[in-house]
């Protein structure tokens, strides 16, 4: 819990260096796997309550932003920020009920690109988390660090 409290200090932190000038459009997008419907589902799942909380931190930051649903919806002027499921394994609740230590883990890698407002590249990497909790905890650890690089560059 206390992990959390801090988090959400250093977000409001970041809200007093000035970003409200920085507008992002949030793009998710589910990968592009061989995916059964049962992984599509769950990857949609994921990607709307990820591209919300990712919303919801960025303007807590002090960044205007929202979410879009296609590349179409982008309006120039902005930055864009396209977040893509690279790998997610949602695991086994009943494991991680059942069995614990670390049975039934979610796993979840994501690649995510910044685009200044000109359409170049500016940030771009990979990263991934794992949790015995809940898959919300993995979303949420990599929007943190999401939002932490992308604060880092636009400073």
């Amino acid at each position: 819990m206390q992990k959390d409290n801090r988090a959400e200090t250093d977000i409001q932190a970041e809200a007093a260096t000035g970003n409200k000038n920085h507008k992002i459009s949030v793009l998710m997008d589910i990968g592009d796997d061989n995916l059964s419907q049962a992984q599509i589902d769950q990857r949609q799942q994921l990607n709307k309550w990820m591209g919300n909380d990712l919303v919801g931190m960025l303007n807590k930051a002090g960044y205007g932003a929202n979410l879009i649903e296609n590349r179409s919806q982008y309006k120039s002027g902005t930055y864009l920020l396209k977040v893509t499921i690279v790998k997610y394994n949602a695991g086994s609740k009943a494991a991680r009920i059942v069995v614990g230590f670390g049975a039934g883990a979610v796993s979840l890698d994501t690649r995510y690109e910044l685009f200044a407002p000109s359409g170049n590249l500016v940030l771009s990497d990979e990263h991934g988390v794992g949790s015995s909790i809940e898959w919300t905890s993995c979303a949420r650890k990599l929007n943190k660090q999401t939002l932490k690089a992308v604060t880092a560059k636009l400073k």
